[in-house]
């Protein structure tokens, strides 16, 4: 049932910013990782999120906590395609009339997984937002569908590689494709490795920010992969940041044959 529903969401909304294929990826990526903790920077209608939260259902645990301002939704783009839905879900929205988050809340509750999805309506500040006391014990994932510029690659990673877990993913959708972003992450993440920090992440920070990015800086390994789709579109592309302890012995795996 749970399966069901998410295809039915993927293919009536997942096309809509390019994630039909997308989200099956993250959701066999969050089943096989097991965080606890996920952020998602850009909501849209949800889809990503329903994913990414009914595998940490079937989990057993974890909470994705994921953040928009709703422009879309209210754009006349946005209300156009909410109107033209079809199917028990389009039906049941157009009964109860949805603001944003009451949108969002209805998608996720539909597809039984509103356990696992904290959804804030606000301007996606990285700052801010990576500071959150919900993030204190370390964050495991985080997916940006949100702005892949050059500046907001920088800020993004600078804001929380700090808050990052031990082993853990960044995401970057439409990174590896854009000319510049793509550019920008090889470089940042070649200076990562030999322990050098871009001036970028510790411009007009304090000083307990910038120990935080040196710990993790020296005690990490940095692994940047282009996951890229056979698709001629603009979102055709995801960038993948694995965040690795430098260790001789892999900290996540309990056995070793």
């Amino acid at each position: 049932m749970l399966l069901e529903k998410l295809s039915s969401l993927r293919e009536s909304m997942g096309w809509v910013y390019g994630s039909e294929d997308l989200c099956v990826l993250l959701y066999s990526l969050v089943k096989r990782m097991r965080p606890r903790t996920v952020v998602e920077l850009g909501t849209g209608f949800g889809v990503t999120a329903a994913w990414m939260a009914g595998a940490l259902r079937e989990n057993g645990g974890g909470v994705i906590h994921t953040y928009d301002n709703g422009s879309h939704f209210s754009s006349e783009p946005g209300v156009r395609f909410i109107e033209g839905l079809q199917g028990p879900l389009a039906d049941s929205l157009r009964e109860t009339g949805q603001d944003y988050p009451a949108f969002l809340k209805h998608v996720f509750q539909w597809a039984g997984v509103e356990g696992h999805v904290v959804a804030n309506w606000q301007e996606i500040g990285f700052a801010d937002i990576a500071q959150a006391p919900a993030f204190d014990d370390g964050i495991d994932m985080v997916f940006s569908d949100f702005n892949h510029s050059q500046d907001s690659i920088q800020a993004l990673l600078a804001a929380f590689l700090p808050r990052m877990a031990e082993s853990a993913s960044i995401f970057i959708d439409s990174a590896s494709t854009q000319r510049l972003s793509y550019l920008t992450l090889e470089a940042t993440v070649d200076a990562l490795n030999q322990n050098k920090v871009p001036r970028a992440f510790i411009k007009e920070r304090s000083e307990k920010d910038i120990e935080a990015i040196l710990r993790i800086v020296q005690r990490s390994r940095f692994r940047l992969m282009h996951l890229l789709e056979a698709c001629d579109r603009a979102q055709n592309s995801t960038a993948w940041i694995s965040i690795e302890p430098v260790d001789v012995i892999p900290t996540a795996a309990t056995f070793l044959h």
